[in-house]
């Protein structure tokens, strides 16, 4: 097969300034790998980008009264949707359609900055919502957060991952490489990529150890520590007042209900972004000489894929673990349907003519029936009482009548 993405025809000679001079042509995704990813990097966008709105949609449209977890599930929703947006399509774009960068210096800043404030600000996300149910469960009698707190909550996430974030958009810019790509080693080509450079390599490395321990190790360590103590706490305890077994058995259960679907959001995240965050910031800065080895390229996809793909797994774990949701998308699945035209429009009428038919036949057997038990209550009636045979008699005939006219 032949491969789908475009030659480098940019020539050294035309290339701006800076341009750096390499020995050997930079590497190439395979066809096969470039097929792949552009098969399952447009599905995993589409699922992504439609999955996140529908939860926005379900929590502010669709359920009556927001809750605080639901707010810190539609802020872990959005956060996903920008993934959806912006990093999966410029990264299939970039690395295997092209294998160049073609956006420019602002959108290389931009998007390694935003993809770095969606990951922060779903970690922290998913603490906040982590602790708020341990002090919901384990602590039942303290105030809890309240809507307005808890969207102040989010705002202030959303700005220390921006604060925290910054870095790598002062860091990342885009550099020109010159190599020879022909046997003859006569014509030059320019390849534009984009990668951190500007900041020192001693800052760089103490970055991307703050990274991985702020981000992902001791968030990780304090949500296994906060979910050991809550599914102890649940195992054991029983809910305030009088024993009311049905009543503790109905809370126990909401709340196990919950707890379950945090910790299942939780575990996908760090099994997900482990390889990624384990490669970004501790494999390849200190491995360069394995970067050009050809099995890299299929290793990247492997850890991009996975990161990636947790942003489209949430909305699949709350479809399955919550019945809120899952009435969500039922509802708005039946509302697509029925707008797009699916149902014929000929079988909505024969149904709804078979229900007409219907309610009818069941309001004369209910007619039917009350004649019946009327007769039956004035015959039993007229034999403990003959005086009030007449009028039972009486009021029969005039049943009839009406009946028949």
């Amino acid at each position: 097969m032949a491969s789908i993405h475009f030659p480098f025809n940019i020539t050294c000679n035309a290339s701006p300034s800076g341009t750096v001079y390499v020995d050997s042509a930079p590497p190439m995704p395979p066809s096969y790998l470039q097929a792949t990813a552009l098969i399952i990097y447009t599905l995993l966008s589409i699922l992504t980008v439609g999955g996140n709105a529908l939860v926005c949609f379900i929590v502010f449209h669709f359920m009556g009264v927001i809750t605080v977890t639901n707010l810190f599930i539609a802020n872990l929703a959005l956060t996903d949707l920008f993934i959806g947006l912006f990093c999966i399509p410029i990264v299939f774009i970039s690395d295997y359609l092209l294998s160049d960068w073609p956006f420019g210096e602002f959108m290389c800043k931009f998007t390694s900055f935003a993809q770095s404030v969606v990951v922060v600000c779903t970690v922290y996300t998913l603490v906040a919502m982590s602790v708020d149910r341990y002090i919901a469960i384990i602590h039942p009698l303290k105030p809890k957060l309240t809507r307005k707190q808890c969207r102040l909550l989010i705002a202030l996430l959303w700005a220390f991952s921006i604060l925290f974030s910054s870095p790598i958009f002062i860091d990342m810019d885009i550099k020109h490489t010159c190599f020879h790509r022909d046997s003859d080693n006569i014509t030059e080509h320019s390849q534009t990529v984009c990668e951190a450079m500007i900041l020192p390599s001693s800052l760089q490395a103490a970055y991307n150890f703050a990274t991985i321990t702020i981000i992902y190790i001791v968030p990780l360590c304090v949500l296994t520590i906060v979910y050991i103590r809550l599914g102890w706490r649940l195992h054991q305890s029983r809910a305030p007042g009088e024993a009311h077994s049905e009543r503790d058995a109905k809370i126990k259960k909401s709340k196990q209900k919950v707890i379950k679907m945090c910790f299942v959001v939780v575990i996908m995240f760090g099994v997900c972004w482990l390889p990624m965050q384990l490669y970004t910031n501790i494999l390849r800065p200190y491995l360069t000489e394995i970067i050009h080895e050809k099995y890299v390229p299929h290793v990247y996809f492997a850890f991009h894929l996975m990161a990636m793909s947790n942003s489209c797994v949430n909305p699949a774990i709350y479809g399955v673990m919550s019945s809120k949701f899952r009435a969500g998308y039922l509802h708005y699945w039946h509302n697509l349907v029925t707008c797009c035209g699916l149902f014929n429009t000929c079988a909505v009428k024969r149904t709804e003519q078979t229900e007409n038919v219907t309610k009818t036949a069941l309001f004369h057997v209910n007619r039917k029936r009350y004649e019946l038990n009327l007769i039956t209550h004035d015959i039993d009636f007229d034999r403990s009482s003959d005086i009030s045979a007449p009028c039972s008699i009486r009021l029969i005939a005039s049943i009839k009548t009406s009946s028949n006219e």
